[in-house]
This record gives structure tokens, C-alpha cells and sequence, in this order.
């Protein structure tokens, strides 16, 4: 069993690179990994590498279960979606979160000032 504590910045990720390593390196056929996902989400890059990690097992062909207890948003999501299975406590939430981004649109302001465009 893995644990896989996410942040904002996937600081795990390095450790989970080295767990996985080992894992490959000592597994058996009959083997399986569960790992215990914990995360909100985060960058995308630190995140993509976490779930290429994971991605790592199933290229060898060793079965992968996320276990969830109460959060895998967004970066985590992503994670356990390259598992086999994803297991969850009934009130875990887990989903794509999705990007929010405020643009201001500042056209009707332009527009009040009456600017002229030469």
C-alpha cells in the first residue's frame, strides 16, 4: 500500500517516484498496489507527472486500486483515473473540478470614457 498525499504544488510526486521504483523492481505477477489518494488538485504539471507514475504499473501489467476517504478533485481526479479501480468512502468527493479564471471585460468601461482610436 502507497500513500499518496497531494498539495497545491504535487510536492509528493518525488517520493512517489521512487516508491513506485521500488515497487517494480521487487513485484511478483500475482502482485497488486493500492494507494491511498488524498488530494484537492493542483498544477497540471505536477500532477501529470504523479499519474504517469502510476501509469508505470499498469504498463507492467500490475493491477492498480485508488482508495479515496475524502478527497481526489482535479490533479487527483486525473491520478485515479489510470487506475484499474477507484474505491471511495460514501462521502468522498471526487470529480474534475475544472479551471476557474476571472477575465475582466472592461468594454462597457472603454465605451463610458467615449475613448477615441486613431
Amino acid at each position: 500500500m502507497l500513500d499518496f498525499d497531494g498539495d497545491l504544488y504535487a510536492h509528493a510526486v518525488g517520493s512517489l517516484r521512487h516508491e513506485i521504483t521500488a515497487v517494480l523492481l521487487i513485484a511478483k505477477p500475482e502482485d497488486e498496489v493500492l494507494i491511498r489518494l488524498e488530494s484537492p488538485g493542483g498544477v497540471v504539471h505536477g500532477y501529470g507527472l504523479a499519474a504517469s507514475q502510476l501509469r508505470r504499473l499498469r504498463e507492467r501489467n500490475i493491477p492498480l486500486t485508488v482508495a479515496v476517504d475524502k478527497v481526489a478533485a482535479s490533479g487527483g481526479y486525473m491520478m485515479a483515473c489510470v487506475a484499474d479501480k477507484i474505491v471511495s468512502a460514501p462521502f468522498a468527493i471526487i470529480g474534475s473540478v475544472g479551471v476557474v479564471a476571472e477575465v475582466p471585460n472592461i468594454h462597457r468601461l472603454l465605451k463610458n470614457m467615449i475613448l477615441m482610436w486613431m
